[in-house]
């Protein structure tokens, strides 16, 4: 009988906590809702300015290295890294087509146009609960890796820096 009762409560508790976990399906649908409502507001102004890149940096985002067209960010400990090709412009799908690489292991391919841009979201499935998640506008692009329950603020945060990124010439 014992164990009938601790076998119900082991159940009953990893149902519980299913439950209230986040699930990639829905974090699918929200990180998806976010980087198109991102890439279709007006982007937000320009606060920082590095290289031959100006783009926003959104607050608690801090600059950690800046190489040749990569700018390597942190939001807490959580690296993130803006990639951008100044050869390319915003209607560009140069980064969309080279990011898809591992197409198999793909759980969101999503792509935005307006106001002659060309915008995108991708997020791959990298293992042990972790998720590769890119947002990109033309030749600029931004990627971290997520953990389930922050695939959806992360597509939000990477497309905002993407989608006002401004390549001077």
């Amino acid at each position: 009988m014992k164990k009938i009762v601790a076998s119900f409560i082991i159940i009953f508790t990893a149902m519980i906590i299913a439950a209230c976990g986040t699930s990639i399906d829905k974090e699918k649908i929200n990180a998806e809702a976010n980087a198109k409502k991102v890439f279709q507001e007006k982007s937000k102004g320009v606060n920082e300015e590095i290289q031959s890149i100006q783009f926003h940096l959104p607050s608690g985002v801090s600059i950690k290295d800046k190489s040749p067209n990569n700018i390597i960010l942190e939001k807490g400990k959580q690296p993130y890294i803006l990639f951008y090709n100044p050869i390319e412009n915003k209607q560009s799908e140069e980064l969309y087509e080279m990011s898809k690489t591992n197409s198999d292991k793909m759980v969101v391919d999503q792509i935005f146009k307006a106001d002659n841009r060309f915008g995108y979201l991708l997020i791959k499935d990298a293992g042990d609960n972790i998720y590769e998640v890119t947002a990109g506008v033309g030749g600029v692009k931004a990627t971290t890796n997520s953990t389930v329950g922050s695939i959806a603020k992360d597509a939000e945060l990477l497309m905002t820096m993407a989608a006002s990124t401004v390549v001077k010439e």
